[in-house]
């Protein structure tokens, strides 16, 4: 198969097929199925080639962090055709195994054993343990009072798994990276969501052509910093579903066509009850969505939200924006037998 080319069904994994096996084992079996050389796999998902030799190897020592592996490996599964949930409950078992196994191997230490101060010319006496004991207080205040006068000052890190600049034959890429731990993320001035530790990782829709991606980090304290990725798209329609046609003809289910702009804007989209996605949209991308029954749509930017709606009662109707320039708003609902204008 082409190694930009997905398998169409999901590769289900049974306890028969797994038992024994390993995720790298898992990967790479069935890479070498699909006839898929490593470097067919780096150019499809932008995944560099030595990661992907250390998740074959089942290498975990000098694997990234969890949050870089695991991107890596769903992205991997993904490409290969998995179900990519059984694909992370593997590696998540596997990782807990290793760093388990690699905590039991640190030797606790020996306490230092206390021996008395013999001196003939000096008596420790409890006025010097208190004064001791007080330039410590006011040395602990002192590097503490300067320690957050240097947060107030200076602006977050930000730290990118992605490079400066890349290209794709996809619709999206993922944007992924860590921030100073408590700092907001925002990609081209829409937020995203982030973990507590900082770490964050986001789907960013593309549109054909030159895309300036700015991933800004923003302090309690009002400091930001920011940094640009360009991406070159000659997007492949074909490659994803989300980018075909929609219907002119009403039809038993609900489907609505999302366009982004004049903002960028955060999308969270749940289809008969299932997050189908959950990332950024730069301004002029779109994006289709099928459901049975109901889709609900929650924006970063309603007003940069638009929607052209079809189900049993209408066929490619405009909508238009979601609510005003700025405004976030959650859970709009479309069902397929109703339409409020």
């Amino acid at each position: 198969m082409s190694p930009n080319e997905k398998p169409k069904n999901l590769q289900k994994i049974t306890s028969s097929q797994h038992h024994g096996l390993k995720l790298n084992e898992l990967l790479s079996k069935r890479r070498r199925e699909l006839k898929l050389s490593l470097d067919d796999i780096e150019r499809s998902t932008h995944i560099r080639r030595k990661y992907l030799v250390l998740i074959e190897a089942g290498d975990y020592t000098n694997l990234p962090d969890d949050v870089y592996s695991r991107g890596y490996v769903k992205n991997y599964s993904e490409q290969l055709g998995f179900d990519t949930a059984q694909l992370l409950k593997i590696y998540s078992r596997e990782r807990y195994d290793y760093d388990s196994s690699f905590g039991n191997l640190a030797k606790p230490q020996k306490k230092a054993s206390l021996k008395p101060i013999v001196s003939q010319t000096y008596s420790i006496t409890p006025r010097i343990i208190l004064m001791v004991l007080t330039s410590i207080f006011v040395l602990a205040m002192v590097m503490y009072v300067g320690w957050q006068l240097s947060q107030i000052s200076a602006p977050p890190a930000i730290h990118l798994a992605n490079q400066d600049k890349t290209s794709t034959d996809l619709s999206f890429v993922i944007i992924s990276g860590e921030v100073d731990s408590g700092a907001d993320v925002f990609i081209n001035d829409s937020p995203i969501l982030s973990s507590p530790d900082g770490s964050f990782s986001d789907r960013v829709m593309l549109v054909n052509g030159s895309n300036q991606i700015k991933v800004t980090a923003r302090n309690k304290f009002g400091k930001e910093s920011s940094k640009t990725i360009i991406v070159e798209a000659t997007i492949v329609t074909a490659k994803d579903p989300a980018l075909t046609t929609a219907r002119t003809t009403p039809f038993s289910g609900v489907e609505v066509s999302l366009t982004a702009g004049p903002q960028a804007v955060f999308i969270t989209i749940k289809a008969d009850g299932k997050d189908v996605f959950k990332g950024t949209m730069l301004p002029g991308s779109k994006q289709l969505f099928q459901a049975k029954q109901s889709i609900r749509i929650s924006t970063s930017n309603a007003g940069s939200t638009s929607v052209v709606l079809t189900n049993l009662v209408v066929a490619g109707v405009n909508i238009g924006s979601l609510g005003s320039e700025g405004e976030p708003k959650r859970d709009i609902l479309f069902n397929k037998d109703t339409f409020v204008k």
